[in-house]
Protein backbone atom coordinates (compact mmCIF):
# COMPACT_ATOMS: atom_id res chain seq x y z
CA UNK A 1 0.00 0.00 0.00
CA UNK A 2 3.06 2.23 -0.15
CA UNK A 3 1.91 3.64 -3.50
CA UNK A 4 -1.14 5.25 -1.89
CA UNK A 5 -1.34 8.06 0.63
CA UNK A 6 -4.40 6.70 2.45
CA UNK A 7 -6.34 3.49 2.83
CA UNK A 8 -9.29 5.29 1.27
CA UNK A 9 -7.22 5.78 -1.90
CA UNK A 10 -6.43 2.06 -1.94
CA UNK A 11 -10.11 1.17 -1.62
CA UNK A 12 -11.01 3.61 -4.39
CA UNK A 13 -8.40 2.00 -6.64
CA UNK A 14 -9.65 -1.51 -5.82
CA UNK A 15 -13.26 -0.60 -6.59
CA UNK A 16 -12.58 1.54 -9.67
CA UNK A 17 -13.06 -1.31 -12.20
CA UNK A 18 -16.46 -2.19 -10.70
CA UNK A 19 -18.72 0.40 -12.31
CA UNK A 20 -21.74 -1.79 -13.05
CA UNK A 21 -24.21 -2.18 -10.17
CA UNK A 22 -24.57 -5.91 -10.89
CA UNK A 23 -20.80 -6.43 -10.61
CA UNK A 24 -20.70 -4.36 -7.44
CA UNK A 25 -23.53 -6.43 -5.98
CA UNK A 26 -21.70 -9.67 -6.79
CA UNK A 27 -18.51 -8.36 -5.24
CA UNK A 28 -20.38 -7.27 -2.12
CA UNK A 29 -21.99 -10.71 -1.79
CA UNK A 30 -18.59 -12.38 -2.24
CA UNK A 31 -17.00 -10.14 0.40
CA UNK A 32 -19.94 -10.84 2.73
CA UNK A 33 -19.22 -14.56 2.37
CA UNK A 34 -15.48 -14.16 2.88
CA UNK A 35 -15.80 -12.04 5.98
CA UNK A 36 -18.31 -14.21 7.83
CA UNK A 37 -17.19 -15.69 11.13
CA UNK A 38 -17.32 -19.26 9.79
CA UNK A 39 -14.28 -18.46 7.62
CA UNK A 40 -11.30 -18.53 9.97
CA UNK A 41 -8.63 -15.83 9.91
CA UNK A 42 -6.13 -18.50 8.83
CA UNK A 43 -8.35 -19.67 5.94
CA UNK A 44 -8.86 -16.09 4.84
CA UNK A 45 -5.13 -15.38 4.98
CA UNK A 46 -4.31 -18.52 2.96
CA UNK A 47 -6.92 -17.61 0.35
CA UNK A 48 -5.46 -14.11 0.06
CA UNK A 49 -1.92 -15.43 -0.28
CA UNK A 50 -3.03 -17.83 -3.03
CA UNK A 51 -4.34 -14.89 -5.07
CA UNK A 52 -2.37 -12.51 -7.26
CA UNK A 53 -2.99 -9.59 -4.90
CA UNK A 54 -0.29 -6.94 -4.70
CA UNK A 55 -1.21 -5.94 -1.16
CA UNK A 56 0.32 -8.07 1.59
CA UNK A 57 -1.54 -9.05 4.75
CA UNK A 58 0.18 -11.24 7.33
CA UNK A 59 -2.71 -11.16 9.78
CA UNK A 60 -6.08 -12.68 8.88
CA UNK A 61 -8.03 -10.49 11.30
CA UNK A 62 -6.47 -7.37 9.77
CA UNK A 63 -7.35 -8.65 6.30
CA UNK A 64 -10.94 -9.38 7.38
CA UNK A 65 -11.32 -5.84 8.74
CA UNK A 66 -9.91 -4.38 5.50
CA UNK A 67 -12.25 -6.47 3.33
CA UNK A 68 -15.19 -5.35 5.44
CA UNK A 69 -14.22 -1.72 4.86
CA UNK A 70 -14.03 -2.41 1.11
CA UNK A 71 -17.45 -4.11 1.23
CA UNK A 72 -18.93 -1.21 3.15
CA UNK A 73 -17.86 1.18 0.38
CA UNK A 74 -19.92 -0.74 -2.15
Amino acid sequence: MEDFSTEDAVIQWILSPFKDETERGRLKAYLDTLTQDDVSDEELRKLWWSSEADIVFYDGAELRAFLKRVRDRL
